[in-house]
């Protein structure tokens, strides 16, 4: 790909929350392999993942040749199960989600990342394939890597792992803590405790969704979210317009969230984007 050239994604269209076919041809239109790139050089100090901004200087200009800024588009999928993480991703401004697939064709979400985090860093440290739907659930920026560039880097430094540790140590308790909660909670308190881990990581009352990708994310169906969504809007809590939730009032939504939105934040966000004050009117 040229310099500058941006090559967009086609949303993926699962629709009943069916996951897509696995062969190469889907994916590629589905957006696998429409990741737009950057060819300039990224700066540690223009780095806006919180991992990347902690790469001591001397290992950052070792990598900086093949860090590259890349733009991620709604519903692109970055790995699909089995496949092998040749890149990994340092999400920016964009945040990403991590699927499995139930027994009758639902998808359910056990892990979300954002510029706290990276997306395939296991892979650094192992041979290991991607065992989840990888894919964008807000659109953005990430800083992208090649897998074997980072693994001779970091296996290498000692500085950087206790870091890497910490992320991949928080990553695997939200899996653990997504398992217990999509077990265990109803689904209007894991949509209020996704919106507001979203929010923690967009930094703005305006999300770009819709209802059949929240339907994705919980597990459920669609007249589901359709009904909760229009509950939540009758309390005051959030509005929404085709393709956009606004979040209207943050406090009543971490009243009407389940217990473990405390424990993805304890365990989540290293640097926490300041989330501004929502105002009665949002247009």
């Amino acid at each position: 790909m040229r310099g500058n050239e941006i090559e967009q994604g086609v949303p993926a269209r699962n629709g009943h929350n069916r996951a897509p076919a696995m062969n190469v041809t889907r994916a590629n239109r589905y957006g696998l392999a429409a990741v737009g790139v950057c060819e300039a050089p990224v700066s540690t100090d223009l780095a806006g993942n919180v991992l990347m901004r902690q790469v001591p200087p001397s290992m950052y200009r070792r990598l900086q040749p093949h860090v590259k800024r890349v733009e991620l588009s709604l519903d692109d999928y970055l790995y699909r199960p089995d496949e092998e993480m040749e890149m990994v991703y340092f999400p920016e401004t964009a945040v990403v989600s991590e699927f499995q697939i139930l027994d009758d064709g639902r998808t359910i979400e056990v892990a979300m990342t954002g510029s706290e985090g990276a997306v395939g860093l296991l892979s650094v440290y192992s041979d290991c394939r991607a065992a989840s739907w990888t894919q964008v659930c807000a659109q953005g920026t990430a800083l992208k890597v090649p897998t074997e560039v980072l693994r001779r880097e970091f296996m290498a430094n000692e500085v950087i792992q206790p870091l890497v540790s910490t992320i991949l140590t928080s990553y695997i308790k939200q899996i653990s803590q997504k398992a217990a909660c999509n077990a265990h909670h109803s689904v209007e308190e894991r949509f209020c405790t996704w919106l507001l881990m979203l929010q923690d990581r967009c930094a703005g009352d305006r999300l770009r969704l819709t209802q059949e990708h929240i339907a994705r994310v919980l597990g459920v169906y669609r007249p589901s979210v359709t009904c909760i969504a229009q509950g939540l809007r009758d309390d005051g809590l959030i509005d929404y317009v085709r393709g956009y939730i606004i979040i209207l009032d943050r406090e009543g939504l971490e009243e009407r969230c389940c217990g473990c939105y405390t424990e993805f934040s304890r365990g989540g966000l290293t640097e926490p984007p300041l989330i501004r004050k929502t105002q009665n009117s949002v247009f």
